[in-house]
C-alpha cells in the first residue's frame, strides 16, 4: 500500500468518525427538543424555536412566566482555544416589588471595604440605578449564608420572597449557580454561560420559579 492510499483511507476513517459523532449528536439534540415540546403542550405552555444567523435556542410561555434559553455568536474570529459563543437562560415572571438581589456568594465579601465596593459593582451591573440604596439582608441558616447573599430594598419584602421552601431549594440546587433579582420590571432567574437543553433541566428552573411567586 502507497502513502497516497493510506492517507485516502486514513482521511476517510476520520470522515466517518466525524460523520457518525455528527450524527449521534443532533439525534440527541432533536430527541431533547422533542421531549420539551411535549412537556410544553402537556402543560398548556407555548413553544418556541429561535433559529437566527447568529442566534439559537427556545423560549417558553406560560400565562404567568416565561423561559428562554439561548445561544449568541458575535460572529467575530476568536483566537485558538477560544469561543465567540455566550449563552444565557432566563426566567421571568411579570411580578414586580422591592428590589432585591440572591446570588452565590463569593470570597470577595471577606475583603473588607475592597469586597463590599467589589459586590456594589456587581449590584450596579445586575441592576442599574435601582441597586443605590440595597442592604444585604440575613436570611435561613448559617449554610445558606455562607453560600448565598441577600441584598434588598426592603427587608420585609425579600424575607417573604425567599421562604424557607425557597431557600431549601437553593440549598439543593446541583446546577449552575442562579442570580434571582426582582426590579420594577418584575421578577427573574439568570443562569449565565448555561443554555439548558433537558426538558428535566429546565422543570427544574421552572418549579424554582413557580415556587417564588408563590
Amino acid at each position: 500500500m502507497d502513502d497516497i492510499t493510506f492517507n485516502l483511507l486514513v482521511l476517510a476513517a476520520f470522515l466517518l468518525i466525524g460523520g457518525i459523532i455528527f450524527f449521534l449528536v443532533r439525534r440527541k439534540q432533536a430527541g431533547n427538543e422533542q421531549k420539551i415540546m411535549q412537556m410544553a403542550a402537556e402543560r398548556g405552555w407555548k413553544y418556541e424555536s429561535v433559529r437566527e444567523p447568529l442566534t439559537w435556542g427556545m423560549r417558553l410561555a406560560s400565562p404567568h412566566w416565561t423561559l428562554e434559553s439561548i445561544s449568541r455568536s458575535s460572529g467575530r474570529e476568536t483566537s485558538p482555544g477560544s469561543s465567540d459563543i455566550s449563552m444565557l437562560t432566563t426566567w421571568h415572571a411579570d411580578a414586580p416589588g422591592s428590589t432585591l438581589f440572591l446570588g452565590v456568594r463569593s470570597s470577595t465579601a471577606n475583603l473588607g471595604s475592597v469586597g463590599d465596593m467589589l459586590i456594589r459593582q456587581v449590584l450596579h451591573l445586575a441592576l442599574g440605578e435601582e441597586a443605590a440604596d440595597l442592604k444585604e439582608v440575613p436570611v435561613g441558616s448559617q449554610d445558606f449564608r455562607s453560600r448565598y447573599m441577600l441584598w434588598a430594598q426592603n427587608p420585609v419584602d425579600a424575607q417573604q420572597l425567599i421562604t424557607p421552601s425557597v431557600m431549601s431549594a437553593l440549598l439543593a440546587w446541583k446546577g449552575q449557580p442562579l442570580l434571582i433579582k426582582r426590579t420594577s420590571e418584575g421578577l427573574t432567574i439568570e443562569m449565565r454561560g448555561v443554555h439548558l437543553k433537558t426538558a428535566a433541566d429546565i422543570q427544574s428552573l421552572v418549579q424554582l420559579g413557580e415556587m417564588l411567586q408563590r
